[in-house]
């Protein structure tokens, strides 16, 4: 009988540590599920600019709007759009077209196939009248890459956007953005960016789809060319 009360004990011990251990591991899996399940808000670091490339406040867009912001992180400068009707309204869209065989990925796409203003309706006409406009003191401005575009993409805003950091992008438009990276299976498609959800697929180039360009961050004094 004593044999039998201490088995009883240890049993009754062994379960008792079992049931605290499940429950243990029970709320670090909550826990680490939580977690995942409310992504972080992140944190960007822009300057905002007026149109001739000075420094805006950021006070108040309505009265004094800004052209385009730095992203302090990156270097990239980038295009922001505007409500009113013309070359930069955010409604406008744009087929993907690069007439340049070294640049295009093969495949030339569409020119003039979207619904715009201000200039042909196509991703190299934009650029070149942006560009003769020279946005924000600027002439070298350009599609940018499914990587760069990446980079102000902020994927802890739900459906249905827009997943832009909106205190620097105010006029966002929660579309689809082109990318000029050209997708590698298939020519005639091209990557883009969705800013309803914060993710990117492959398009037509011959669809209609919004635009933003960038421009490279400059050079630093130090920087050295890459040796051929």
């Amino acid at each position: 009988m004593k044999m039998m009360t201490n088995k009883s004990t240890v049993s009754k011990n062994t379960i008792a540590s079992c049931r605290n251990m499940i429950l243990l591991l029970s709320a670090l899996v909550t826990a680490g599920c939580g977690d995942a399940l409310t992504p972080k808000t992140f944190v960007f670091d822009m300057t905002r600019l007026n149109n001739d490339g000075s420094v805006n406040d950021g006070k108040d867009y309505v009265k004094q709007p800004w052209t385009c912001v730095k992203d302090n992180q990156s270097g990239l400068v980038w295009e922001v759009k505007v409500a009113e009707p013309g070359l930069q309204n955010v409604n406008n869209t744009y087929s993907w077209y690069d007439p340049d065989q070294s640049t295009n990925g093969g495949y030339a796409g569409k020119a003039n196939g979207g619904v715009c203003a201000g200039s042909n309706c196509d991703t190299d006409s934009y650029i070149k009248a942006v560009n003769a406009k020279k946005l924000c003191g600027l002439t070298d401005w350009y599609l940018p890459s499914r990587f760069e575009l990446n980079t102000i993409v902020d994927t802890s805003i739900p459906l249905p956007g827009p997943t832009f950091p909106k205190a620097f992008f105010p006029e966002s438009l929660a579309g689809k953005y082109w990318t000029d990276t050209t997708f590698k299976t298939r020519r005639a498609g091209a990557w883009v960016w969705r800013f309803d959800q914060g993710s990117d697929y492959v398009a037509e180039k011959s669809e209609a789809l919004n635009v933003r360009l960038t421009r490279p961050a400059p050079k630093k004094p130090d920087d050295k060319v890459a040796p051929k």
